[in-house]
């Protein structure tokens, strides 16, 4: 499959549900390594495979390239669980290097850069926000 435009904001969902039958469904928590930043879409786009030859659908002049603004973790099981998200600001030309972490009515902002990856990048992930590079 080839991509011929990719947005300016890629969500990215995660299956974190198994269908066993009628009334069980399990939770899926395997470990998924996303990156932070320079997630290269690249090889999925239509440009890459085929000449542009005089097409209008193929735009090769932006960059494939992704950063992770946001995360939306879930806990527990199907039907009970807790949601939470990490997010960063990002402005018109780059993304804060900060995370910000959002659960239920409070937000804890690492502002001084101490949050790690290993925060982030975790099994309860569930939904991954990109913003293309311009």
């Amino acid at each position: 499959m080839d991509l011929w435009q990719l947005p300016n904001v890629l969500i990215l969902h995660l299956k974190r549900f198994e269908f066993k039958h009628a009334l069980r469904r399990d939770k899926l928590e395997t470990f998924i390594d996303f990156p932070l930043s320079d997630l290269d879409m690249t090889k999925y786009c239509a440009s890459y495979h085929h000449a542009a030859q005089d097409n209008d659908f193929v735009v090769d002049q932006v960059p494939a390239m992704y950063d992770l603004f946001g995360v939306t973790n879930h806990y527990g099981r199907m039907g009970f669980g807790h949601y939470t998200a990490h997010a960063r600001r990002w402005g018109e030309d780059d993304i804060a290097n900060e995370w910000a972490t959002f659960d239920d009515s409070s937000v804890h902002n690492a502002g001084d850069g101490t949050m790690s990856n290993n925060q982030v990048v975790t099994p309860a992930a569930y939904i991954l926000f990109y913003r293309r590079r311009i």
